[in-house]
């Protein structure tokens, strides 16, 4: 990776991000206000983010992107329909007159309850929070994804033998299996809702 870390700080600047920098800590010696990137996950989410939209110019056209690191438990955006869900990230997409707002959450996944944890369905939770907000905003969509940190046979055994194709139908992606492609496949998926 194209990053330098200091006594475990790590600087990220991605002017799509909504502040600047980002800061990746691995370190207990700094705290950081509002809140830092506390795991490889989302630190290398931020980065393959930040590579898709530095090396893909033409696909933002006509575009904007944006993305807000959530803040924690009891001060960010959080989902009580998808057990107290506070997701990592909200990405929102501004195209074709429309608004896509997605949380993403880069995670491991392994100690999840399974293919129906409230995590992952709440790919499909968000949809009636959808419907609520589009009688006062028909230009919103609202998506859910998880990035797994965890390989694919990592969770074989929850997953009942469940393909890869059968995660990325409930909005989980693998950030190391797919790392060229995940990011693009996300967008792609934003923008077909």
């Amino acid at each position: 990776r194209d990053f330098d870390v200091f006594h475990g700080i790590c600087p990220i600047l991605f002017g799509r991000h909504l502040y600047q920098p980002l800061v990746y800590v691995n370190s207990d010696l700094v705290e950081v206000k509002p809140v830092a990137l506390s795991n490889d996950g989302e630190r290398d989410f931020v980065l393959d983010l930040k590579g898709f939209c530095d090396g893909n110019a033409g696909f933002f056209e006509g575009k904007e992107l944006y993305l807000l690191r959530n803040m924690s438990r009891g001060r960010g955006i959080g989902f009580f329909e998808a057990g107290n869900f506070h997701p990592d990230f909200i990405l929102w997409l501004l195209a074709n007159g429309r608004q896509y707002i997605n949380f993403v959450d880069p995670k491991g996944i392994r100690n999840l309850k399974g293919q129906d944890d409230p995590k992952i369905m709440f790919y499909q939770t968000i949809k009636a929070i959808e419907d609520d907000l589009r009688a006062q905003d028909p230009t919103v969509t609202l998506n859910s994804f998880i990035v797994a940190s965890t390989r694919l046979p990592d969770v074989s055994w929850w997953a009942g033998g469940m393909t890869k194709q059968q995660f990325e139908d409930r909005h989980v992606l693998f950030q190391n299996e797919d790392k060229a492609t995940y990011v693009k496949r996300m967008l792609t998926m934003i923008m077909a809702e």
